[in-house]
């Protein structure tokens, strides 16, 4: 199903059983909304599911925002008629899942590689040593060093990304409801930091589970993760 976004063509799938209650998911960048196909195929059956394909990779009309993804999927739960969900996300669908609190009513949350912390990364490193006009200038280092993610968007997209990986979530990172952060041990993208952090700002109402596995870890340790979400959504 698809529906318009700003004049972007956005697509979804929405099985829309009459429950009580609806999962909302949020992919990681460059992901779809077949992302979480295999926990959805076990929830669908006792919950609504709605799941989308934000633009992140794929060539969009113009350079999209947080406000503009978190505006997308309330107007899609507004054109939907859903009243509260419960959400999963990977990644960078917790950087939106963030920017949804007050904009939809969240009854509890999943979150898996959350990103969104700001870490200090090479670039801050050798900024602080005064070694970052020499990095510039030498644009096969720059190069090599320079996210891959990003290497391969259009200028547009560019944008976006920039617009994404600046902005630090951990001001908006406490959600008033039950929150389940299941985290692999080697994750190098959203390392084990990120989720104690915010594991200690929902420290009432937050639970985390380390997997040995990394920032895929809802897909190389599925059954754990399943099972866990399971656990966690029949409380």
């Amino acid at each position: 199903m698809n529906f318009l976004f700003k004049g972007e063509v956005v697509d979804y799938m929405f099985f829309n059983e009459n429950k009580e209650q609806t999962i909302l998911f949020l992919h990681g960048w460059g992901g779809d909304k077949n992302s979480f196909t295999n926990i959805i195929n076990l929830l669908k059956i006792n919950y609504n599911i709605l799941t989308l394909t934000m633009p992140t990779i794929s060539d969009t009309n113009f350079a999209w925002n947080l406000c503009d993804y978190a505006n997308l999927v309330t107007n899609l739960v507004n054109i939907l008629n859903i009243k509260s969900v419960i959400i999963v996300c990977h990644s960078f669908g917790f950087r939106v899942a963030c920017f949804l609190r007050g904009k939809i009513h969240i009854e509890k949350i999943v979150v898996t590689g959350g990103a969104g912390l700001i870490k200090n990364n090479i670039f801050k490193r050798i900024e602080k040593n005064n070694n970052f006009i020499w990095l510039k200038k030498d644009k096969t280092l720059f190069s090599k060093l320079a996210s891959s993610d990003y290497k391969v968007l259009s200028p547009t997209n560019k944008i976006t990304f920039k617009n994404i990986v600046n902005i630090n979530t951990y001001a908006l990172c406490k959600f008033n409801c039950p929150m389940l952060l299941f985290w692999g041990k080697h994750d190098q993208e959203t390392p084990i930091w990120m989720a104690k952090k915010i594991a200690k700002v929902n420290k009432q109402n937050s639970k985390l589970i380390l997997s040995d596995s990394d920032h895929f870890a809802y897909l190389f340790d599925g059954d754990y993760f399943n099972n866990e979400v399971i656990k966690f959504l029949s409380i």
